[in-house]
């Protein structure tokens, strides 16, 4: 058998890990569920740990089966809690995932010789990761987590490719999905049930700060950048590989936490986005603003005019400045504005006058 690097198994868990939630938790974000991630991801501990009392260990298929069925439950409480339309959703889950992680911490305590404890459900051990490996008759056949993530990031492929038009109908248009017979709700549940294997599979390597963190910063980051699903999973999954690797290398270099190098990653680069996302960004957004500004102080200037010149009297720059409280560079840039665009002409006098372009644009500001 190929020997693999322990660096390369690491990065390869974190990269499985950052695509397996990166690709589900593009749809939490769309359906502004994005709590929800964090309360799986903490309330999966309880079924968890009752699976390792269950079993008397952490047996791979007992620990996944008890963290879904937790998920669900959180998933149900909330729902019970939010359709009496008492609390809202995110008080519901607020309410719900403290009580439930809270127990799981309990019963960690009490795990006696188990091998379970608190700092490994939130930090993770991904160190660790090269040291776990799977034997099939006696044989090493690699990393645990490779082939565990692996197969999940099969099953999330294959649950997004085979239900993609109804996750699309049903996330953005809901009534239309009914309409439709798409059956929303049973989605919703499928979706949810997605998201507490992901988080319970992903939990033992990295544990729950990042398993939150790779399911929503890749997918708000990829939000910003696109307005299509397609491209928005297919981005999300690619930050998230990302932040997993460069997290890493970081990790080496500055011989910090692993898996707290990759959420500060991951972190970095969502505000990179949010700055200089070309259409959603923070400057695009500054730019569009100062322009939609700029106009409207363009058709306060004009009006200006056209009302002094229609009372008799003249407009100069400077006149112009004190009467609408701009300084002069900004009065100086405006009009070098307007007169390039043939609204306004200056005379031998500096006197301001309206072309017929300009007047025709300041009577279009009328109502009929």
């Amino acid at each position: 058998m190929i020997e693999i690097s322990s660096d390369l198994i690491i990065i390869g868990t974190a990269v499985l890990v950052a695509a397996n939630c990166a690709s589900i938790g593009a749809f939490l974000v769309l359906r502004q569920m994005a709590m929800m991630s964090d309360a799986i991801s903490h309330a999966v501990l309880l079924g968890i740990v009752i699976a390792v009392f269950m079993v008397g260990g952490r047996e791979t298929v007992s620990v996944i089966v008890g963290g879904v069925l937790s998920g669900i439950l959180t998933v149900s409480i909330v729902e019970m809690l939010y359709r009496t339309g008492k609390l809202k959703q995110d008080s519901s889950i607020g309410i719900v995932f403290p009580f439930l992680f809270a127990i799981g911490v309990i019963l960690v305590t009490q795990a006696g010789n188990v091998h379970i404890d608190a700092q490994h459900v939130l930090y993770g051990s991904i160190e660790f990761v090269p040291f776990d490996t799977l034997y099939v008759d006696e044989i090493n056949i690699g990393s645990k987590s490779l082939w565990v993530l692996g197969i999940l990031a099969i099953a999330n492929i294959s649950f997004i490719a085979i239900l993609y038009k109804e996750l699309k109908i049903s996330t953005f248009d809901a009534s239309v999905a009914v309409s439709v017979g798409l059956m929303p709700m049973l989605i919703h549940y499928l979706l949810m049930i997605m998201v507490a294997t992901t988080a319970v599979v992903a939990f033992e390597s990295v544990g729950a700060v990042l398993v939150i963190a790779f399911f929503i910063v890749p997918a708000s980051g990829a939000y910003l950048l696109t307005d299509k699903l397609s491209h928005m999973i297919i981005l999300s999954v690619t930050l998230g590989m990302i932040s997993a690797i460069a997290g890493y290398m970081l990790a080496i270099f500055f011989d910090v936490s692993i898996a707290g190098s990759m959420a500060a990653v991951a972190g970095a680069v969502f505000g990179l986005i949010w700055v200089f996302a070309p259409n959603r960004g923070l400057i695009s957004r500054w730019r569009r603003i100062s322009k939609q500004r700029f106009e409207i102080d363009v058709g306060i200037l004009i009006t200006h005019i056209y009302n002094e010149i229609e009372s008799k009297h003249s407009v100069t720059l400077s006149s112009m400045s004190d009467a609408l409280g701009w300084t002069t560079e900004y009065s100086k840039k405006i009009c070098k504005s307007v007169q390039d665009r043939k609204l306004i002409e200056v005379d031998e006098q500096q006197n301001l006058h309206l072309t017929a372009s300009g007047n025709k644009k300041v009577k279009s500001y009328s109502p009929h």
